[in-house]
């Protein structure tokens, strides 16, 4: 089975997905937790010397575990959780479109695969992400919220390439191989985690 195979199986289970975090909370909130478990075991392993950058990656997961619980649970359909999902998967989208249609100059070393153009697809498609609040009949929309996706779609983009430099100094590829063609947790949800601690300050 290619690679691509395995990620659009894997892929299709966003919309089971989607539909327990809109419909089963309860359900959801253990996801959570035991992504949060996996993601600290891959952590550990990802270390042959734990240092202060461990340490510190500790901290930032556990910072984001509370976060996470605390904007998911805010209230029963919570358009700003959304909101904050749209905005990761709209960055990883930009970024993948724009830098496979325009190429260009690397934008960091660490992150072979991260381009200036890449950088700018990210910023563009994530501002689209307020749209999904229009769900809310009394919502009414403001210029603030245009500048709270750059500053998280930013966030998502740093926490990315922080991980691509974790992963290089621990000379690791992925974080592990849980996730057939995606690699591990912590692959999937580097620009989240940042996503979530800095959307903290805009919810």
């Amino acid at each position: 089975m290619s690679n691509f195979t395995k990620r659009f199986i894997i892929s299709l289970l966003a919309f089971p997905l989607i539909y327990i975090l809109l419909y089963q909370k309860y359900l959801f909130n253990i996801l959570i937790i035991i992504t949060f478990l996996f993601c600290i075991y891959e952590w550990v392993n990802l270390f042959s010397k734990k240092g202060l950058l461990f340490i510190f990656g500790l901290i930032i997961l556990s910072i984001f575990l509370i976060s996470i619980l605390r904007i998911y649970n805010f209230s029963e359909f919570n358009l700003k959780f959304l909101w904050l999902i749209l905005i990761t998967w709209l960055t990883d989208i930009g970024g993948y479109i724009f830098g496979k249609l325009f190429g260009g100059p690397k934008l960091i070393k660490i992150s072979p695969n991260k381009t200036w153009s890449g950088l700018v697809g990210s910023i563009i498609l994530s501002q689209f992400a307020f749209l999904i609040f229009f769900l809310d009949p009394n919502y009414k929309f403001s210029i603030s919220i245009l500048f709270a996706q750059f500053i998280l779609s930013i966030a998502g983009q740093v926490g990315d390439i922080l991980m691509s430099y974790v992963k290089r100094i621990n000379n690791k590829k992925d974080t592990s191989n849980f996730i057939p063609g995606h690699g591990g947790f912590l692959d999937r949800v580097d620009g989240l985690i940042w996503i979530i601690i800095f959307g903290n300050f805009f919810i």
